[in-house]
This record gives C-alpha cells, structure tokens and sequence, in this order.
C-alpha cells in the first residue's frame, strides 16, 4: 500500500493510520519525531547526496520519474487510484496533467539543468511546502536539490500529500543512498509545532500557496522564506491567426488541471473579431471536456461559476451553449483583468489594438505568471510583458508545458536553494 511519507530508514513514525477512504496509510507524526527526522537529514544528506556521482543521480532521476509517467509501470498503478482522489482530477485529467508538469523535468531537459548547477556539496538542509493544487509539483523542487547536492524535507498539502512520498520513494528505491538526503511528509498546517520541528533548522524554504497560508509562513521563517504565491496567467491574440485553431489550442490551456495552475489561462485579450475567437474557444471547451473530463467541482467555486454566468446570461455575454461543468466563455469589452471564479470559466476581452492588454493587466504586476501569445502583435509584446513579471511566454496550448529551466516567478530554479 502507498504511504502518505518517504523518510530515510528508521525515521518513520511510531502511529500509523488510514489515510482518506483506507486507500493509503497515513502518519501521524509528533514534533519529537520531525525533529528527528530533519537531524538525520541534515546530518547526513549532502555526504549521501556527494556519494552518488552527478551523472548516476540523473539516470536514477530519469528511472524515476519515467517510472511514475509510464502506465504500465507497477510504481505509477499503485499510486494513480489513490491520487486520482487526492487530486479532484478524473483519470484522463491526471494522465495528462502528470505528463505535462512532469514531462519537461526529464531526459535532456534535466542535463541542462545539470550542466549549470555548482559542482559543491555543502551541509545542511533545505525545505518545501508544497500546495495541494498541481500534482507532481515536487519534482520542480527535487531535481534543482538534487543535482546542486542539497538535502531537502518536502511537507506535501494534506489535500495532496502522495505524489512527493512516491517520487522521493522511487529515488531511493533505486540508489538507497538518495533515501538519506531526502524525505516527504504530510501533516495538517495548522500544526505550528509540527512545521517548527521540520524547519527549524532549514537555511531555505521554498513555500507555495495562498496569500494568508505565506504570510502565516513568512511570520515564523522570515528571511528564510522563499515564497511562490497564487497567480494567474492569460492570452493575447492577434488579428492575423487561424482563430479556430487558436481558440481550440486555448481550450486545453484552460482546461488542463481544471484551471487550477498559475499557468492556467483566466482571460484572452483578441484583438479583431473577439466573438469568433470566442465561440472557437467554446467550441474547443466542450471538445476538452470529452477528451479530459473534469474531476468533482468544489461546491464553493460552482456557485461562484453560476453566480458568474448568470449575470453574463443577463448582458447577452455568455458564448456557448456549455454546461457549468463544461466550461464557460464570457465576451466583455471591459478590459480590466480579474481572473476567473474556475472551472474552466474564462473572459474573452475585445480589443482594438492587442497592445491595449497590457494597461489592463499592469495593475497585476507580480501577479501574473504566464502568457499565450498567438499573431505577430502579440508576440512583439513579450519584453514588455516580462517586465510586468510574466515568467513563461509561449504559444497557445503549450503554456503548461514549462521544463526544468523554467523561472518560475522570475527565480532560478538553482538559485532557490543559494
């Protein structure tokens, strides 16, 4: 049975129960043992990590992660039922979305990232606090630790806390010496002697969640806090496009991870006819939800969803004629940004001139992670977006498909740890 922790051998914790439905076991760790366990980590991780040569940690790196992106691999059928729930992802959803946030960080794509990573190993110990919202975001922080040599203790979301044991399992199931530099764990985070004992002692730590959830953080580690908060990410479009095939590329940057990514797309900004766009993205909206249905909506964001569409129904705004569950297309020519209530629910702005978008997001500077771009126009605007602080620009239906050398949040995945 999968485990909600992967630690280092004889860290594991003395009461053990059932996680969410008996699907997985559960621990329950006290202060004591997490202190422990970040002791041993730290004691030990970095000469563990230095005795396993840098081109063997990749090829243990590949092993893994290829291992838990294949579905015939016995690691990836033991972990997906389980996941699928934790995740609030239907199959399909999970399948792809695991592919696209893991399929970047392998191969070619983490040598790269090797090549430029310091060649010291130096003592100590680094932390994470994963978010519950994107399964497989822990390889975005393991595999910077693990080519820089550093020892690192992952506290997965007890919404989401079985991705990061199962990848941190694969490692040191395949070269033992990995599984003393590093462990993942689960506790709820309104346990502050809990997190306390894990990081007391971390010289980083890399948090990502919401605006409360990293101010709480930033209160108790200060500057040691390096912190990923929510953001969103948007479209800009072009006149001189294919507007079918752009809208249909669209639907899938809006409907992977049921738009719960910061590189989800929440708006478009179509310079030209802005309601043919519209309509080829509703079309495309109804088509991913064949293809990659959605997993059970949040009660909350459904009736923000229905309150949303209601008042676009009122205003002739609303595109389509989708479901809640499908999606939803709203044309305004009110250009102000405000991301979406979720569920695949997306503004459409008509613009005159594609540049005028960037008046209308400037207001989210430090906000914003990413952007589609699509037409000559738009693409002469990416200086200008980055400087708003837009990490990743690429075109439409691959802005998810970020690698190992992307900044996520303008900050080198190397330099996090530094």
């Amino acid at each position: 049975m999968i485990r909600d922790f992967a630690v280092p051998a004889g860290c594991a914790p003395a009461r053990l129960g059932p996680g969410a439905g008996g699907a997985w076991t559960a621990a329950r760790w006290t202060p004591p043992e997490l202190a422990a366990l970040a002791a041993r980590l730290a004691g030990g991780g970095a000469a563990a990590l230095a005795s396993v040569p840098l081109a063997r940690r990749l090829e243990v790196w590949n092993q893994a992660l290829g291992a838990l992106l294949d579905p015939e691999s016995e690691e990836r059928r033991a972990l997906v039922p389980a996941l699928v729930a934790t995740a609030r992802l239907s199959p399909e959803g999970l399948s792809e979305a695991l592919e696209i946030v893991l399929g970047g960080w392998l191969g070619e794509e983490a040598e790269r990232l090797a090549a430029r990573a310091p060649r010291r190993v130096e003592a100590g110990l680094d932390g994470v606090v994963l978010a519950g919202n994107v399964p497989g975001l822990a390889a975005q922080c393991l595999l910077p630790a693990l080519v820089a040599g550093r020892p690192l203790a992952l506290k997965s979301s007890t919404s989401e806390p079985l991705f990061a044991p199962a990848l941190v399992a694969a490692l040191a199931r395949r070269e033992p010496a990995l599984g003393e530099a590093f462990a993942a764990v689960s506790f709820p985070g309104a346990e502050p002697a809990a997190l306390d004992a894990l990081l007391a002692g971390a010289r980083r730590v890399l948090a990502y969640g919401g605006k409360e959830a990293l101010a709480g953080l930033g209160v108790r580690l200060g500057a040691r806090l390096v912190g990923q908060g929510p953001k969103a990410s948007v479209a800009l479009v072009a006149r001189d496009v294919d507007t079918l095939a752009v809208g249909r590329a669209l639907a899938r940057d809006v409907a992977l991870l049921d738009q719960r990514g910061c590189l989800s797309v929440h708006a478009v900004f179509a310079e030209g006819d802005a309601r043919e766009l519209a309509e080829a993205l509703a079309f495309g909206l109804a088509f991913e939800h064949r293809r990659l249905p959605p997993g059970p909506p949040d009660p909350g964001a459904l009736a923000r969803v229905q309150q949303w569409r209601g008042a676009a129904e009122l205003g002739d705004a609303l595109i389509g004629r989708l479901g809640p569950l499908e999606g939803t297309v709203v044309l305004t020519l009110d250009a102000r940004f405000q991301p979406s209530p979720g569920l695949r629910a997306v503004r459409v702005h008509a613009l005159s001139v594609v540049g005028d978008a960037l008046a209308a997001i400037a207001p989210w500077r430090g906000r914003l992670q990413g952007a589609a771009l699509a037409g000559a126009g738009a693409l002469e605007l990416s200086s200008a977006l980055e400087a708003l602080g837009v990490s990743r620009l690429a075109a439409p239906g691959r802005l998810q498909a970020a690698d190992a050398g992307w900044e996520n949040g303008g900050i080198d995945p190397l330099r996090v740890f530094a």
